[in-house]
């Protein structure tokens, strides 16, 4: 299931979380998907949002789950309808807008819930991973 990308994503992953408290991130929900802004004014942030979304967004596009240790339900739906999302990034200067959108009603629900997830990851750090990780692991 990995293709080798995890340890690449988590790194970056790991410095955005620590650094939480210096995003911003607002999420619209669509009737056929989500429209996310995620930004930081600090430049390091800003950029490993912008890598962390072009490397997430190839593997969606590929169907390339990398199988990651917070990876929820959602994500995993993501993945399994991928060739019916479709996806528009455009760079700001302190980070993405993203949209979302698909005729697929499972599809719609795992984006919308997936856009939930990480705000939360977003307000509430690395909290919210180990959160994550436990509840994935039934404890």
């Amino acid at each position: 299931m990995g293709t080798g990308h995890g340890a690449g994503i988590m790194a970056g992953v790991h410095e955005l979380f620590v650094g939480h408290d210096q995003l911003t991130r607002t999420v619209t929900l669509l009737p056929d998907g989500i429209r996310s802004v995620t930004e930081s004014a600090a430049p390091r942030l800003a950029q490993l949002i912008k890598d962390h979304v072009t490397i997430s967004n190839t593997q969606v596009v590929r169907g390339a789950d990398p199988g990651l240790p917070m990876e929820s339900d959602a994500l995993r739906a993501i993945f399994a309808h991928h060739a019916d999302i479709r996806t528009t990034i455009e760079t700001t200067p302190n980070g993405v807008v993203v949209t979302q959108t698909t005729s697929n009603p499972e599809a719609v629900a795992a984006l919308q819930q997936h856009a939930e997830e990480v705000t939360t990851f977003v307000k509430e750090g690395m909290a919210a991973m180990h959160a994550a990780m436990m509840k994935k692991r039934g404890h």
